[in-house]
């Protein structure tokens, strides 16, 4: 790329990026161009923004052509759908990021928790739910796995029957998540594998 290309580029992105934090913040914005061919996509994880009414925050979101936000849970889905904001990833079944599926003790709440939440997932029109694995506190990789072959697998023929597919998020463990097990991409990937279902994916 030439440098006055490169220069355009990236001055285009930066105005871009300012423009939404402007938007998000509830400032007026004037669209330079309202003709939109459709055709990428965008979300964004609403808890990055969550000091901003959400109401507030997915009108600009339309203003600004963007279809989908991630990370909101059930009672906020009537208002996604006044605004056709889509829920590209939901949630609101979990313990939360350090109980997970690879402890044995969080699994009777976490199989009733997201028993409960598929259907109403697959009732909102949505496909993805996040979960996921807990803290190592001191369990090894194997043993971990396999807690969570055996949780999983029994809410996995539920989320395949509505056409739901669970998410597992991989977090950095040497930074701002310490212990967590799901930290690198060979162990989700022998998680996947192991649980041998499409309704199962890695999240990054």
């Amino acid at each position: 790329m030439k440098r006055r290309k490169f220069i355009g580029t990236s001055t285009a992105a930066t105005m871009g990026l300012l423009t939404f934090q402007n938007a998000a913040a509830g400032d007026t914005i004037i669209p330079q161009n309202k003709i939109r061919k459709g055709n990428i996509n965008h979300s964004v994880c609403y808890w990055c923004y969550d000091s901003i009414p959400l109401d507030t925050f997915l009108q600009n979101l339309n203003t600004l052509g963007i279809k989908a936000i991630d990370l909101v849970g059930p009672g906020d889905w009537p208002l996604l759908k006044k605004y056709n904001i889509h829920a590209s990833m939901c949630w609101g079944a979990e313990l939360g990021l350090t109980e997970g599926w690879n402890d044995t003790k969080n699994h009777p709440a976490l199989i009733k928790n997201y028993t409960g939440m598929i259907p109403k997932v697959a009732d909102a029109g949505y496909t993805n739910l996040i979960c996921f694995s807990g803290n190592r506190n001191k369990m090894t990789d194997e043993q971990g796995l396999q807690n969570c072959v055996d949780g999983l697998e029994q809410v996995l023929s539920l989320a395949e029957k509505h056409g739901v597919v669970l998410h597992m998020e991989l977090l950095n463990s040497k930074v701002d998540h310490k212990d967590h097990m799901c930290d690198h991409t060979t162990w989700g990937v022998e998680l996947c594998r192991r649980l041998g279902t499409d309704h199962f994916k890695l999240l990054y």
